[in-house]
């Protein structure tokens, strides 16, 4: 006979949830990126930037230093994919 899940468990599973979820936006997001990546004269638009962390912020319930920190990396790691994905285009 199995036993019931413990409320840890339970737990754990829904933070597991929320991860597959969170991580299939974050691709599809990292797809509108590379999108955009021909469009723009260099990676870093640090007024766009400012307004992205507005905009996420002020969607924020509470732990807004957590996500602050989430989102400075997303801009960061979407930054270097698109000077990436810019030297690659310069040298084709």
């Amino acid at each position: 006979m199995r036993r019931a899940p413990s409320r840890l468990e339970r737990l754990r599973r829904r933070v597991d949830a929320l991860d597959r979820r969170i991580a299939a936006l974050l691709g599809r997001r990292l797809r509108l990126v590379d999108a955009i990546a021909p469009m723009k004269a260099r990676p870093r638009d640090a007024g766009r930037e400012r307004a992205v962390l507005k905009n996420v912020l002020s969607a924020a319930g509470g732990g807004r230093d957590f996500l602050a920190e989430i989102y400075r990396a997303v801009l960061r790691a979407s930054r270097r994919r698109q000077a990436g994905r810019r030297g690659r285009r310069k040298r084709g």
